[in-house]
């Protein structure tokens, strides 16, 4: 029988031996409360008459991504961490200079923190939210604490991997979601997807939640009792988003979560707006023809451009109608089923792509100099207010060229876009732009 890996600190891990490591408290993995069997690794619960194995007891069908749990499991909790205590100065190597707005965000996140208090920062797409937390992280660092960027989405946790590595060079830093393969090493930092915070149990001081409104977070019971679980007792997440949705503008109307606005994106220019273009129906299920000589513009100033579609068979439709009708350009088209997404998303970075299709999977966390903006079928149901924000929000966002076009091509002007639109020009608005 192969040995199981000791806990590190902080971590939690099903296991079926009776004997824990020195330091490592166990409790049944399923619990039964009444009538009523409960998850002790994510809090789910169900009818005991639910869920039962063939050969007797249950299993938790909430967190089965993460490996079964069964009423016959322990689950191991290893203490929390303490770091050796550091000086902050020179933690981080960060040698940009945060804006007035930026500092502001960036005490009030210290502030909520020491005083172990939620808070969201509501903030443009563009506006540096990232960087807002590093004073705060590297108070925590310096404190011996351990700090995680966590994030319901691979591709957000992929982008901020190597941002925060590089803002903090002299901290070990761990990268944990579903397809890395490395475990985690005890590593102070850590930047891993929300799901995988169900790992551990009262460990960080410090969890920053990078877009919290994101699928599958989303109304998700699960992810936020994964963060509760997670941080240790007495503290509280901080949120990053600039698309809260209706759970976390209720709490900052009850007064029960607080608030932190940026509306200007960092470089202080404003966000852009899109621009509309309606279609007839026929034309949105298979005639692209509208968007060639959008296209051709782009690239002839040598801008990439990134074409949002709310379905795949779509997708497979636009690529190759790209690639026929544009024979001298670099065309891919990626979903979140596709399995060299993160090969393809890289490429595009790179320069290596200069045409990238793609549903709503990339709607966030991705960050590409000189990007134009296409939505197609804008009027789709998949693409709701939050989401055409979000899509709208990857245009413009360098400093050297922060005007980049936005295009929603429709049939239907639906209330999603005009919300969306609305929403965008009131932010600029209370950014100071007319």
């Amino acid at each position: 029988m192969m040995e199981e890996k000791p806990l590190w600190p902080g971590e939690q891990a099903v296991r079926a031996a009776a004997s824990p490591q020195p330091g490592v408290t166990r409790v049944a993995a399923i619990q039964r409360r009444g009538r009523w069997q409960v998850c002790a690794r994510c809090g789910a619960r169900w009818c005991t008459s639910q869920y039962v194995l063939p050969l007797g007891g249950t299993y938790c069908p909430e967190c089965l991504g993460l490996g079964r749990v069964t009423s016959r499991d322990q689950l191991w909790r290893a203490a929390p961490p303490q770091f050796p205590q550091r000086s902050a100065a020179g933690l981080c190597a960060w040698q940009g200079t945060l804006t007035a707005d930026q500092q502001r965000a960036a005490g009030a996140i210290q502030q909520a923190h020491a005083g172990g208090q939620p808070i969201l920062v509501w903030a443009v797409t563009g506006a540096g939210k990232t960087e807002m937390t590093f004073p705060a992280v590297a108070a925590v660092l310096a404190a011996g604490g351990l700090v995680a960027y966590a994030s319901p989405r691979i591709d957000v946790c992929n982008e901020l991997f190597p941002r925060v590595r590089a803002a903090f060079p002299t901290t070990p830093c761990a990268l944990r979601h579903g397809r890395e393969e490395q475990a985690y090493g005890g590593e102070p930092l850590v930047v891993c997807t929300t799901h995988q915070l169900l790992r551990f149990y009262h460990a960080f001081s410090l969890i920053i939640v990078d877009e919290v409104d994101a699928f599958p977070m989303h109304n998700s019971r699960l992810l936020h009792a994964a963060v509760a679980q997670a941080l240790l007792p007495g503290r509280a997440p901080v949120y990053l988003t600039a698309t809260p949705d209706d759970q976390l503008r209720q709490a900052i109307r009850r007064r029960s979560l607080t608030v932190t606005y940026l509306p200007r994106r960092f470089h202080g220019a404003p966000l852009p707006v899109p621009r509309l273009h309606w279609c007839r129906a026929k034309t949105l299920t298979g005639g692209f023809q509208p968007l060639r000589d959008l296209i051709r513009r782009h690239r002839q100033a040598r801008r990439p451009v990134m074409l949002f579609v709310p379905t795949v068979p779509l997708l497979t439709q636009l690529t190759a109608w790209l690639r026929q009708a544009f024979p001298g350009e670099r065309v891919a088209g990626v979903n979140a089923d596709d399995p060299d997404r993160l090969v393809k998303v890289q490429a595009f970075r790179d320069g290596q792509t200069s045409l990238l299709v793609t549903t709503t999977i990339l709607e966030r966390g991705v960050t590409i100099h000189h990007l134009q903006v296409v939505v197609w079928a804008a009027d789709h149901h998949h693409f709701q207010a939050n989401a055409l924000v979000q899509v709208a929000g990857r245009a413009g966002r360098a400093a050297a060229d922060p005007r980049g076009a936005v295009d929603f091509f429709y049939h239907r002007y639906t209330l999603a876009i005009a919300q969306a639109r609305r929403d965008i020009i009131q932010m600029n608005r209370r950014g100071g732009f007319s």
